[in-house]
């Protein structure tokens, strides 16, 4: 490492980076985003008219468990004169 010290990178520096634990942090985006629909809010009854899944809470919350395998995301953005490059990276346990 101490060799190529003084070398520069080709690598353009990152503008945003970001991950998120899958593992870690499923249990409190379901507990989350039930509070954010506000359950306790009920639907008017409109005849003829079927219920419709809550964003979050129901939406989301389902998109969480169909996810559940990926146990870590971690995204890399990098722009490089007009194109914005994108690194996404997901990590499986298996």
């Amino acid at each position: 490492m101490l060799s190529d010290f003084s070398r520069k990178s080709d690598t353009k520096p990152a503008v945003f980076v970001a991950g998120f634990n899958h593992d870690r942090e499923r249990e409190n985006f379901v507990r989350f985003s039930g509070v954010v629909d506000r359950p306790t809010l009920t639907q008017a009854n409109i005849p003829g008219m079927e219920r419709q899944p809550q964003f979050f809470a129901e939406n989301l919350a389902s998109l969480s468990s169909t996810l559940a395998g990926v146990s870590e995301e971690n995204i890399v953005v990098r722009v490089e004169g007009d194109k914005v490059l994108q690194t996404v990276i997901y990590k499986w346990p298996r």
